[in-house]
């Protein structure tokens, strides 16, 4: 809870309990003193806070004793009552009080850790059109892009966790209906970037990770507690949220696209998978060469923007995480995109020549064992031997043992407590995450 949300819940508690129990000692003077303050407190937390669903116990509390105090005001005799009701009401204003208390805990509004590098964080959004694809509905293939950059220090507006976040939530309701109401606490959420700032005032070409989320849960900000550490070192992360297996895509009022599971109903067999992400994989490759692409030509369709011949061709990684990690390995084996790659977490699909040119390729595990999500994948030694193949002499493997799955992502903030199970202490596994792929891509890029 933040500050103001605090006084106003303790404010609201202490105010219910002196309405219900002051009877011979009632004082007219306080019944005005009680509502001004809760109402002063409420304009506060509501210009510098923002309201939240979570709060709803809370303004129901404040909004219970204000119309009370005015009530006892116009009538100073209090209603003769039995000694149960006062009680019951205490027990009531004290549930309200610990849903909120307790629901802020599980839905805090965190923030994330300032990163550590000498450079300030721009960051920009973009959805392009790619006209030589064509989307599964017919149209021509779009993708929505963030990136984040070294800025100057000059001050523009403070970057918003969730791009365009009043659609995205309108999407969410539209497919999943209430779901929705667990994003809006973030929609405001800040992060230590400022929008469109301009570039990093002695940078020419700056090295380049792009990143790519995992599938179901992942968008295009889902890694942002990696992609602010990056930028802040001198890189530019390019985020890209490929639609289909993006938690949910949203282009407009009208157009967006959830995530499809190609692989409900196929046997835990990683060949099986394999058969089915390569496809899938392909489609993303072909993203990345797209956006790669129009940044590098961005000159051309926006004169103005601060990201216009900042990109070094020459010195491209791939990050990614789960599905986004067997991307990334795929990409770098296959083409000439990228000089390294970092697989955070994720099975090695993909297709690889025989004759594969050695490059760096950093793969971090999560070795956290979860009772009941045990490993039930068989034909894993099929994997292993690619990891092998695509490891060589260069490559590094590590395990991070206290890291889930999840710990690769932003998602264990949104809920520390019900997340810790799969990601304890989820703000040290970043740190280490981070320290692992900086070491890497300083010494590769």
């Amino acid at each position: 809870m933040k500050l103001f949300e605090y006084a106003l819940l303790c404010a609201s508690i202490l105010s219910c309990l002196y309405v219900i129990w002051a009877k011979q000692r009632f004082r007219p003077l306080m019944m005005l003193v009680i509502p001004a303050s809760l109402l002063g407190i409420l304009i506060l937390h509501l210009i510098f806070e923002h309201a939240r669903w979570i709060m709803l116990p809370v303004y129901g509390i404040t909004t219970v004793v204000v119309i009370a105090c005015i009530l006892r005001r116009r009538n100073h005799v209090s209603p003769p009552s039995r000694r149960l009701r006062p009680f019951l009401l205490s027990l009531l204003a004290l549930l309200a009080g610990t849903l909120s208390w307790g629901g802020a805990g599980l839905l805090p509004l965190f923030q994330f850790t300032k990163p550590s590098g000498s450079h300030n964080v721009g960051v920009l959004d973009y959805t392009w059109t790619d006209p030589e694809r064509t989307a599964a509905d017919g149209t021509s293939r779009q993708l929505n892009v963030r990136i984040w950059y070294p800025a100057s220090d000059d001050l523009t507006t403070p970057a918003r966790y969730i791009p365009q976040a009043d659609l995205f939530i309108q999407a969410i309701k539209k497919q999943y209906g209430l779901w929705s109401q667990l994003l809006r606490n973030y929609r405001q959420l800040e992060i230590p970037a400022q929008y469109a700032a301009p570039f990093y005032p002695n940078a020419n070409s700056v090295p380049v990770v792009v990143y790519l989320h995992g599938n179901q849960l992942g968008t295009r900000f889902t890694g942002t507690f990696q992609a602010i550490e990056l930028a802040s070192h001198g890189y530019m992360v390019i985020a890209i949220e490929h639609p289909g297996t993006a938690f949910l895509s949203v282009f407009d009022e009208d157009r967006y696209i959830p995530f499809t599971n190609s692989f409900t109903g196929l046997p835990d067999n990683f060949s099986a998978h394999n058969k089915v992400a390569v496809p899938i994989i392909q489609e993303m490759q072909a993203d990345v060469q797209f956006v790669l692409q129009h940044l590098q030509q961005i000159d051309r369709y926006e004169p103005s923007s601060p990201l216009s011949d900042r990109i070094d061709p020459d010195r491209i990684a791939l990050v990614g995480h789960s599905f986004g990690g067997a991307a990334a390995a795929h990409i770098l084996a296959n083409t000439t995109i990228a000089r390294a790659a970092v697989n955070l977490d994720g099975y090695l699909y993909g297709e690889y020549p025989d004759e594969l040119q050695q490059k760096p390729l950093l793969i971090v595990n999560g070795g956290l064992q979860v009772k009941g999500l045990e490993e039930t994948m068989v034909g894993l030694e099929e994997e292993r031997a690619v990891r092998n193949r695509l490891l060589g002499p260069n490559g590094l493997e590590v395990t991070l043992p206290q890291a889930g799955h999840l710990s690769f992502t932003d998602l264990p903030l949104y809920s520390p407590l019900l997340f810790k199970p799969l990601a304890p202490d989820s703000k040290e596994q970043h740190r280490q995450i981070n320290e692992l792929t900086l070491r890497f891509l300083q010494e590769h890029l």
